[in-house]
């Protein structure tokens, strides 16, 4: 996986250089005795590789990569897949159930297409990739007679275990200008905290990231539905701000989950889903910490003031569809095969069962390589 996305300190690629924002971080984190410091493994080229170009610094990597070093399914995989010929791109479709067989199997999948007009197509094998949302929302209303508890759920493990990370931000005030902004958003980390170790008051680590917002953003999450002088003199301060970003393992609880609204539906009929989130104490005692030693960096680094903002709505959504060994208490098996339709694979983030203290994308590029290669092996042996 790291050599398919080209990730820096892997496979010989060299990292990337560091900003102003990983700059700060680092002189205040090597001061606290922090040691595993460095500009991270992001999926983003130091240089020109896989016919796509190195990193400018641009910034304002959430907006979009220009130069094209960013990976990202949208400009490498799907152009490289539609170049074979092989792949049928149907964008602005919406599936609304999958169908199956008086056996059990599923036999393809029902969608309205671009022109609102309902669609059927046949399939041998249907990969859900919706992420933890909608992922267990499109299990869950492709129920029948069959699968009367939602389509691959006799666990009713579908839609339970909704994690979506601990998170929250930091950002410190200098007196001399940062301008975050400039070069990569994520452009550094600290893994010390990345660790279980039970005498900080919880279970788990985390990871402190740097982290630049645009401007839009930054006003409106840096403190929501704030106003008055203290907000005004964070946003007038912009370009001395140094940022960062706190991500850690939250932890699953079958109570957190994604069920179908009794009554609300989309425009085209189905039960919206209703998303249930509540912090588990570990969660809470691990942000505490986080936000403590995050704006102890700053301090060390010699900020004028830090603030903390609280975490976002959502960011890695995962959980909800957990593989695991056996059908009673997991959706799926370790290739994300469910185990009660062999023909149907979860093929996204809904597999995992706990969240780690790091950003999943690798993990779940990893699981799709893997379980890619078991579709293949099991369809040449006529298994499925």
């Amino acid at each position: 996986a790291e050599d398919k996305m080209g990730v820096p300190r892997t496979y010989g690629i060299p990292g990337l250089p560091g900003n102003n924002n990983y700059k700060v971080m680092h002189a205040g984190a090597m001061k606290l005795g922090y040691k595993d410091v460095h500009t991270g493994n992001m999926a983003i080229n130091s240089q020109p590789r896989d016919d796509r170009a190195r990193c400018m610094q641009i910034g304002f990597c959430f907006q979009g990569c220009k130069s094209g070093a960013k990976w990202s399914t949208l400009y490498t995989e799907l152009p490289r897949a539609e170049k074979t010929g092989n792949m049928d791109l149907r964008p602005e479709s919406h599936v609304t159930r999958i169908e199956h067989d008086t056996a059990g199997k599923v036999t393809g999948v029902v969608y309205f297409d671009k022109a609102g007009q309902e669609q059927r197509q046949k399939a041998r094998v249907v990969c859900v990739a919706g992420n933890s949302i909608e992922t267990p929302r499109l299990l869950l209303l492709s129920a029948s007679n069959l699968f009367k508890n939602g389509l691959a759920n006799s666990s009713d493990q579908v839609g339970r275990n909704y994690m979506r990370h601990m998170t929250g931000s930091v950002y410190g005030m200098f007196k001399q200008p940062v301008h975050m902004y400039r070069g990569t958003t994520m452009a550094g980390v600290v893994r010390d905290e990345a660790v279980h170790d039970t005498k900080r008051g919880f279970v788990g680590g985390y990871e402190l990231e740097t982290l630049a917002l645009g401007i839009p953003f930054m006003a409106a999450f840096l403190n929501p539905g704030g106003w008055g002088s203290e907000f005004t003199e964070y946003m007038d301060n912009y370009t001395h701000l140094a940022g960062m970003w706190l991500v850690g393992e939250d932890m699953p609880r079958e109570t957190n989950r994604i069920t179908l609204n009794g009554t609300v539906k989309d425009k085209w009929g189905s039960a919206a889903p209703n998303v249930h989130f509540d912090d588990h104490p570990n969660d809470i005692a691990m942000r505490e910490h986080a936000f403590k030693q995050g704006q102890a960096v700053y301090a060390a680094a010699g900020a004028i003031k830090s603030f903390r903002t609280p975490p976002y709505p959502s960011t890695h959504n995962l959980g909800t569809c957990r593989m695991g060994a056996s059908a009673q208490d997991s959706v799926c098996n370790s290739y994300g095969q469910t185990h009660d339709v062999s023909n149907l694979f979860i093929s996204d983030g809904s597999q995992f069962t706990t969240g780690g203290a790091e950003n999943p994308t690798l993990t779940i590029v990893t699981l799709a390589i893997r379980q890619a290669e078991y579709i293949a092996s099991q369809m040449t042996a006529r298994a499925i």
